[in-house]
């Protein structure tokens, strides 16, 4: 049996616009599931750099503790030296020191080594506007070595720790 001809007429009528919805709704849904990518990306991210900072300074504390148990007392200057080379290994991502002016490239680690700081610049974060929005900065600080009460000399440190720094 042949279809009526208004039935045939009326599906040529409204095809182009059930065209139009399906696009419209995939659109819709590829937007959403973009978002929804890009922010599980930003938060591994964000728990990445706060796992490389953890383990930084657990790692700063440990060499600290490697000379103490050697009777090595830190000299003064540890805590201005670039964290990444004291240790062994080196991170993946690590991008070495950064000149003074130098723009630092977006998923990079970097020591400042003028200021004696950590640098990070998240490769998600300030990407819309190209500024500091993303740069992320931590201070080498010495802990001063205090033991049980006992004032000795000040030139001699515990360890070094790692403090977020917000204004720059």
């Amino acid at each position: 049996m042949r279809p009526l001809p208004a039935r045939h007429a009326r599906w040529l009528l409204t095809a182009p616009l059930r065209l139009a919805a399906v696009r419209t709704l995939a659109l819709m849904l590829g937007s959403v599931t973009l978002v929804a990518f890009w922010q599980m990306a930003v938060t591994s991210e964000e728990q990445g750099v706060r796992a490389t900072v953890a383990n930084l300074a657990h790692s700063l504390n440990a060499l600290a503790a490697e000379h103490m148990a050697r009777d090595q007392p830190l000299d003064a200057d540890w805590a201005r030296r670039n964290p990444f080379a004291l240790l062994r290994g080196q991170q993946g991502n690590y991008c070495g020191e950064l000149a003074e002016g130098q723009l630092p490239h977006r998923g990079c680690w970097y020591f400042l080594p003028q200021q004696a700081r950590v640098l990070y610049r998240a490769r998600f974060s300030g990407w819309r506007n190209g500024g500091e929005e993303g740069v992320l900065v931590w201070q080498l600080v010495a802990l001063p070595q205090q033991p049980m009460g006992t004032a000795q000399d000040a030139r001699q440190m515990t360890a070094v720790e790692l403090r977020a720094v917000t204004d720059r």
